[in-house]
């Protein structure tokens, strides 16, 4: 969470601050409750007790451990203790008098009112130790501090809107209500009113949530004021629960109407959530169902399991003694997973999860029903014949059975799931080389952007795709869409006009990762765009934007719809789309380039002079034979290159550049003519000299360094001419090699050109590359040719591209 999302009251509307003055007060009341709860536990160690945990009621607790002397013996809830060593036990001040008269390890014989039979079962006293502490406090303890932590999170996360307050009432609430648990079967100081009052009205807040979450119902929509009717019965509930607590004889059956309303509360959010799964209005809604649903498969199997086979297992489950607050740490899957789904913008991976929690649910299920009948189980069957030491085979029973299924049948289990659930929508490897070839094949920009908007389409069954295309020089967008049309099997193309400065685009050039509508619309980060934002995302109708990122910049974006099939997109249709947005963006680069190039091409083939006069009077006078054949010679190579080249051509009208690349061809040209070298070629803006090539030179690194000398003083004038005329001017940079070349005439019978080439031309265009604005470089195969009399100076070592560690650099001064 950045500063951002943190802030509580600077610049903050009267509402706002009040809102974030009552989420404090909120936080510090739970953290008061939960403070006392712990203290008060704590006193509990080392500590003498009678074996078991039992309320005001005198009702024993479902909170406990299985080795304790209680449990032992079959004491479980809701057992009431009526008598103890003879004397009636009407309250916990009563037993706490009898153990002060008795040593830990003295039995005590306790009257017991299970179900209206009276029974006597003798339990010896015990110490509470710091272990029964913790898996007794601390289990419940434990998940509401985390309730309360999700809370908090999910409230900063989205701040003041109502599902993020439903919500942290909703943690609030359970925080309080686990915290005093111990306290209301042990400790008794005082917050079992309070403990009442949360159990009472946590459900009216998750009938709420239910009302919007994962979507709001049209129902709320229309009658907003049912809003509160859950709240009015959760209060109606809890009047009667505190006012016959403890002892009134409608308590049992008020607080039997909270439990049902517990059921009614989970049917509630469940209804809610499989109706947007099955339903609902957008692909979000679905997804976020799909993660609860993932929550209650993590939460429920083991806590249903635990709470029914006493009730519906017939007699061999009957005696089972359930500890609730074991119960509860899998519990607080549930609405973590709420959390999740409310705080998250971007579910792409929740089928994954959703896919192994199904499995895992499923597992776990099995897992549990088996340990629980083999607990039971080998107690009826192994019980008479071992006795005590029946209680040691189950484990080993168990134990063999893990070793031996568990793995098989997991994987059976998450096989079925697969192909029931989750059979794969396409084909990752061949969709992915279907995109290579779709787009490396082509060269033409507006073909280019065809395909990659009808390749995301067929691939990916989505209704409405587009390209932007960012043009930094011309301030401007260049885009293009298509959708489906209304006519069947028609597509209906559209020209969108998104302005250079579009705030969302702009977002997007700065993050550099692709953005959701629901992350403009949901999320703090984006408040800043959210208005402008949205209007973009429905102008385009699109719902996820992928940036085209090339050499570290953001060229454009592609803009994606929804699916037809009505599901969000997964973490397979991210990771597929981010393959297509890289290649897309390469092959956007390359059809920008191989225009340009085009361009530049049209510009050189009317300027460039191929050959210098001297090799033309060659091939006249002495009838050289122009053939495909081709010689080696140690030459001297220069290359002159024009700095901002491709600034220049965006800024410069045409006519306008025409002429003045005709004027510094035609100067530099006839420099290097007069230097006795050859024009090789023109690369766009570059200028490839020979010398030494076709006619025979005494020194023709002398000759190439003179050319570049008075180059470098021509284009002053140049620069000069073309201010006064177009308030324009150049630089330029050249590097100068002398090496080994391969000499000859390159092409067809119909066409071919006269070249050099090898690895001393290539040294000589990086060297042009590493020369600064007026530079001359040369390498230290060119200084050992020179003459005494030419002046050069070393610089620092350098990398060149191609080569293995660095090559020594010499510059040659003029002025």
């Amino acid at each position: 969470m950045n500063e951002g999302k943190i802030k509580l009251f600077k610049g903050l509307s009267s509402k706002e601050r009040a809102s974030n003055i009552i989420f404090l007060v909120m936080i510090l009341f739970v953290l008061i409750i939960d403070t006392i709860c712990f203290v008060n536990a704590i006193r509990w160690v080392n500590k003498p007790f009678a074996g078991f945990l039992l309320n005001q009621r005198m009702i024993l607790g479902d909170v406990g451990q299985y080795n304790w002397t209680g449990t032992k013996v079959g004491l479980k809830y809701p057992d009431k203790i009526l008598k103890a060593n003879g004397r009636t036990i009407s309250s916990m001040k009563d037993l706490e008098d009898l153990l002060k008269n008795t040593k830990v390890g003295d039995p005590i014989t306790y009257a017991v009112n299970r179900h209206g039979e009276i029974r006597e079962m003798t339990v010896q006293t015990m110490l509470f130790t710091f272990r029964d502490l913790l898996m007794t406090f601390g289990v419940t303890f434990f998940p509401g501090i985390i309730y309360l932590l999700i809370g908090v999170v999910v409230f900063i996360l989205k701040p003041c809107t109502k599902v993020s307050w439903v919500f942290l009432l909703l943690c609030f609430s359970l925080s309080i209500y686990t915290a005093t648990v111990f306290d209301v079967v042990a400790t008794h100081c005082g917050f079992i009113r309070l403990y009442f009052f949360v159990q009472t009205f946590f459900p009216a807040i998750f009938v709420h949530l239910s009302f919007f979450f994962p979507q709001k119902t049209r129902f709320i929509q229309k009658y907003p004021f049912f809003e509160w009717i859950p709240y009015m019965v959760s209060a109606i509930l809890v009047i009667f629960v505190e006012y016959f607590y403890p002892a009134g004889s409608l308590y049992e059956f008020t607080y039997q109407l909270v439990l049902v309303y517990i059921v009614i509360a989970a049917i509630a959010i469940l209804t809610s959530t499989l109706y947007a799964y099955f339903r609902g209005s957008s692909g979000l809604s679905k997804l976020r169902a799909k993660v609860v649903l993932i929550g209650a498969s993590l939460a429920f199997p083991i806590p249903a399991i635990g709470m029914l086979l006493p009730i519906v297992g017939g007699s061999l489950f009957k005696e089972m003694n359930i500890q609730a607050n074991f119960l509860a740490v899998p519990l607080m899957i549930f609405p973590a997973s709420i959390s999740y789904a409310i705080a998250r913008h971007n579910l792409f991976d929740v089928d994954v999860y959703v896919k192994r929690a199904v499995g895992y649910g499923i597992m776990t299920a099995i897992v549990g029903l088996t340990y629980f009948s083999l607990q039971v189980g080998v107690r009826s069957t192994f019980q008479p014949v071992f006795g005590e030491h029946a209680e040691k085979i189950y484990p080993i029973l168990f134990a063999v059975l893990v070793v031996f299924l568990f793995n098989p049948l997991n994987r059976t289990i998450q096989t079925a799931v697969d192909k029931l659930f989750y059979r794969k929508k396409f084909d990752y490897k061949e969709t992915v080389i279907s995109v290579s070839n779709a787009l490396t094949s082509v060269l033409n920009l507006t073909e280019v952007i065809k395909r990659i908007i009808n390749t995301v389409r067929k691939e990916m069954f989505i209704d409405t795709a587009g390209v932007i295309l960012l043009e930094p020089q011309k301030r401007e967008c260049q885009t293009l869409f298509i959708s489906d049309s209304s006519d069947k099997g028609g597509d209906q193309v559209k020209d969108i006009c998104i302005p250079y400065d579009d705030p969302l685009f702009s977002l997007l050039s700065k993050e550099k990762k692709l953005i959701t509508t629901y992350d403009i619309t949901e999320d703090p980060h984006y408040s800043t765009v959210r208005e402008p934002g949205s209007q973009r995302f429905a102008e385009m109708g699109a719902s996820i934007l992928f940036p085209f990122i090339s050499q570290g910049e953001v060229k454009g974006a592609l803009a994606l719809g929804y699916k037809k099939s009505g599901h969000f997109y997964t973490r397979e249709d991210i990771d597929l789309l981010n393959t297509l947005a890289n290649n897309g963006a390469v092959a956007i680069e390359n059809a920008r380039l191989a225009e340009q190039m085009k361009k530049e091409e049209t510009v050189r083939t009317n300027l460039a002079r191929y050959l210098s006069p001297q090799i033309v009077d060659q091939i006249i006078t002495k009838d050289v034979q122009v053939n495909l054949g081709g010689d080696r010679k140690v030459v001297t190579v220069l290359f002159s290159d024009i700095r901002n080249f491709t600034t220049i051509t965006e800024t410069r009208p045409p006519d306008q550049l025409v002429q003045i690349l005709n004027e510094y061809f035609t100067e530099m040209a006839s420099i290097i003519f007069e230097n006795q070298g050859s024009l090789d070629k023109y690369i766009g803006d570059a200028i490839v000299a020979v010398f030494g090539s076709l006619i025979p030179l005494e020194n023709s690194a002398n000759n190439a360094v003179h050319a570049a000398i008075q180059m470098m003083k021509q284009l002053p004038i140049l620069n000069e001419k073309w201010m006064k005329q177009y308030g324009f001017s150049m630089d330029i940079g050249i590097g100068i090699n002398t090496g080994e070349v391969f000499l000859g005439n390159i092409g067809s019978p119909e066409r071919m050109e006269f070249t050099v080439i090898g690895d001393t031309v290539n040294v000589a265009s990086r060297f042009s590359g590493l020369a600064r604005p007026g530079q001359i470089l040369i390498t230290k195969d060119t200084v050992a040719c020179l003459g005494s009399d030419m002046r050069y100076k070393e610089l620092p070592p350098s990398e060149v591209k191609g080569k293995t560690g660095k090559m020594e650099v010499f510059e040659i001064p003029y002025s």
